[in-house]
């Protein structure tokens, strides 16, 4: 029951919150591929009428979370692995550009949160707490994406991430290997404190492509383990 997942939403900015509530069931794996979705249902979980719930509907369609056929349904789109492919060196390559904007606003209390940060992403994959593991990771990342003080690619940004996350929670499960992040983002601090923009650059991008790579080589095994069709 998606009831389950959620408290009633308030009455002011009702429209975003359930478009944000919404998106965020996709982007989780509470409503998965395929599933489809009723206006009245989405509407009672979140105690709302069904026209913020048809806005953000149209939004999430809009932006290929989901799809439905006129007059007939309405349902949670379809993840397609090989857009991952896609995805992963657009992000790291974004993630670069935002260096070269956030150089001249790094401080050195923003070194030290970087540096906390990957601590608690340390102490979550002793503890393989998955979760914490991912939550940690990604405001690693964000505090360089900040930094750069440019909306826009904030934006973009934020948008290619939610999208990367459901391929990472539909496909990517567990966090083994994960642990080299912890080093890798070592490697990305040092460069910090050298005020070394270059290997910044360089260390984030060799972050996400190992990171990638980890993913892809722990699918590949999953899918060698599992028993043959007959």
């Amino acid at each position: 029951m998606l009831s389950e997942h959620v408290n009633k939403v308030k009455r002011s900015s009702i429209r975003e919150q359930v478009y944000r509530q919404i998106q965020e069931w996709i982007i989780s794996g509470v409503l998965k591929p395929g599933d489809r979705l009723k206006d009245q249902e989405l509407a009672e979980a979140l105690g709302a009428s069904r026209t913020p719930i048809r806005e953000a509907l149209l939004r999430l369609e809009e932006e290929g979370m989901i799809q439905s056929k006129a007059n007939s349904w309405t349902q949670v789109a379809p993840v397609d692995i090989h857009q991952a492919y896609r995805l992963y060196p657009i992000i790291w390559t974004l993630e670069k550009l935002a260096v070269s904007f956030a150089k001249e606003n790094v401080r050195q209390e923003h070194i030290e949160e970087l540096e906390s940060i990957n601590e608690e992403l340390e102490r979550a994959l002793q503890q393989e707490d998955a979760l914490g593991a991912q939550h940690h990771d990604a405001r690693f990342h964000q505090v360089m994406i900040d930094l750069s003080e440019n909306e826009e690619l904030i934006h973009v940004l934020d948008g290619l991430k939610k999208k990367l996350r459901r391929y990472e929670v539909t496909y990517f499960h567990g966090i083994a290997g994960a642990e080299q992040s912890v080093e890798e983002h070592k490697a990305i601090i040092q460069a910090l404190k050298d005020k070394n923009f270059e290997a910044v650059a360089e260390s984030l991008e060799a972050n996400w492509r190992e990171s990638f790579q980890r993913r892809i080589s722990t699918l590949e095994a999953d899918k060698s383990k599992s028993p043959s069709p007959e």
